[in-house]
């Protein structure tokens, strides 16, 4: 069976050799050193990532030898650019690790609620096969009607199926519709198609600007000019959004544009990119800005997805309480009216 590196340890070795960099250590030496703690199949990865360095193989070739996500790549193929692995190290193995974090704080939060759906689904399937058709046939028997409530319920379990193949008629149109529309389209059309969906805008924009001003402020800053900086980005393939951003941004520069209208002329941006632009380049510092509000941006969007994994948990509970209540009361008001109704005769 494959072995897999994690993506917590993956996040570890990153942070480590960002550590090593800046303490002197070379890049072969940092990253052998690291890999003898870690296991066989990390070994061997970080081994021919090396190995492919020293065979003369392109930084963003080698790259691919570690098995990363492409914005993860990203950042490390940029590091090289403005020439600050340990930067680049750094914010490949934070990024990591808060995913790491935040996938686990909702596999922690989303347990319980999961066992309580699964015990709900038995309930319900005991209900449909067996308690509600002896129900029936007794109230039917004894010439009573329903509680309104036990009504309710029972139209409601009835309308699950119709429910399950409605949620199958819209996966079936959303694939259909992914692969014949969506996936043609280029990744900034995707995007702005993605911003329209009300729950996650926000935090999209957030993170494609936290890239942009990051990826950006530390080109600048390793010297190169705003074109050369674009010319990175188009270089470049594993963030598509920001190639395209690019090839956009040199051809509207090129027609006379000033950069901050430039910037966001696509409205992929947050609202007050444009003042961070033109404050940067009023006071000469750019470069140090565009880093300092990417930073401000990343512990934003920490902030808001630990609230809204924070958010989720009670409100299932909350959904799952009144289901069972919903549940408890259908069974037990028919037993009550059938007591009453055996007391009066």
């Amino acid at each position: 069976m494959k072995k897999k590196w994690k993506a917590s340890d993956k996040a570890n070795f990153f942070l480590n050799l960002s550590r090593l960099l800046e303490r002197g250590y070379t890049l072969h030496h940092g990253a052998s050193l690291l890999g003898i703690q870690d296991g066989p199949y990390a070994k061997s990865i970080i081994a021919n990532w090396l190995k492919a360095l020293g065979e003369g193989k392109s930084w963003g070739e080698a790259l691919e030898r570690l098995e990363l996500p492409n914005d993860i790549q990203a950042y490390l193929f940029f590091s090289e650019r403005y020439g600050r692995l340990n930067r680049g190290f750094y914010y490949a193995g934070r990024m990591l690790k808060e995913r790491e974090k935040i996938k686990q704080q909702f596999m922690t939060i989303a347990r319980y609620p999961i066992l309580l759906i699964w015990i709900i689904a038995m309930l319900f399937s005991f209900m449909v096969f067996f308690v509600f058709p002896q129900f029936e046939a007794l109230f039917q028997t004894m010439d009573i009607e329903y509680p309104a409530i036990t009504t309710m319920t029972f139209l409601f379990f009835q309308s699950i199926p119709y429910g399950f193949l409605l949620l199958l008629i819209v996966f079936t149109i959303g694939v259909i519709y992914y692969y014949g529309s969506f996936k043609n389209k280029t990744s900034l059309e995707q995007y702005k198609f993605i911003l329209k969906i009300p729950l996650i805008n926000r935090l999209l924009r957030m993170y494609v600007t936290y890239s942009f001003s990051l990826q950006f402020g530390q080109l600048l800053k390793g010297g190169l000019h705003v074109l050369d900086v674009l010319t990175v980005f188009v270089d470049q393939s594993r963030l598509s959004i920001l190639k395209e951003e690019g090839e956009r941004m040199k051809e509207e520069l090129n027609e006379g544009l000033q950069f901050s209208d430039v910037v966001v002329n696509s409205g992929c941006y947050t609202a007050e990119f444009k003042e961070i632009i033109q404050h940067g380049q009023q006071t000469g510092k750019l470069a140090d800005d565009l880093i300092h509000y990417s930073e401000m941006l990343w512990n934003d969007l920490l902030q808001r997805v630990q609230q809204i994994t924070m958010t989720i948990q009670p409100i299932l509970f909350l959904v799952i309480g009144l289901f069972m209540l919903l549940l408890f009361l259908s069974i037990f008001l028919p037993i009550f009216q059938l007591i009453t109704s055996i007391d009066a005769y």
